[in-house]
């Protein structure tokens, strides 16, 4: 009897590392997949999609439309446009059956509107501030497949810049410089976290 049971644990021992070697990691698992998401960065609302098990591609966007903003020049209301895009090419560099490690280069485009100034009581013309950035990061996706949610992943990231801004005023110069940007080191102030919801 005890032979017996010996044989079934080990039997059942060497079907636990054969169904591992055969198991899907998660980057293998998302190739072909979109996933809707949501980050704290200058882009929040995104799509990222496999193209295959070593690299994806992410494209966000985000709008803030403010209104009812006091003309300097004469007090009469208007409404006021901020845009931001961001694209970036997630490499995998590790993964895992719920886990991918991937290094990201990404380049954003924002630009915040405003009022160009000027004095005198006549409106002000409206201009906008714009920042063209390209960065490096380092980021993780953690897909809660053990808890029954296989689509959903958590993200989050950390990085550097570079940055140049032009600002909206008349013969402005150029403001090159490096920056921490969304993907800050620190996770408190404004690192990239955010979900996707796979498709």
């Amino acid at each position: 009897m005890n032979r017996v049971i010996r044989l079934l644990g080990v039997a059942l021992l060497v079907m636990a590392f054969v169904g591992a070697a055969w198991a899907e990691n998660a980057n293998q698992r998302v190739v072909g997949k979109k996933g809707i998401g949501f980050y704290n960065g200058v882009a929040p609302v995104g799509v990222r999609y496999w193209m295959s098990d070593g690299m994806a591609l992410d494209f966000g966007v985000g709008l803030t439309m403010n209104t009812k903003v006091p003309n300097p020049g004469n007090q009469a209301d208007e409404t006021l446009m901020d845009f931001s895009f961001d694209v970036g090419v997630p490499f995998v560099l590790h993964s895992e059956e719920n886990m991918i490690v991937y290094f990201r280069p990404g380049l954003t485009l924002q630009g915040d509107q405003g009022f160009v100034s000027g004095t005198g009581t006549t409106a002000r013309d409206k201009g906008y501030d714009t920042a063209f950035s390209g960065e490096l990061s380092l980021g993780g996706e953690f897909f809660l497949g053990n808890f029954g949610w296989p689509n959903l992943s958590f993200s989050g990231g950390v990085g550097l810049g570079i940055q140049a801004v032009k600002s909206r005023e008349e013969n402005a110069e150029t403001v090159v410089g490096f920056t921490t940007g969304k993907d800050d080191v620190s996770i408190v102030n404004n690192a990239s976290l955010g979900f996707h919801i796979y498709f």
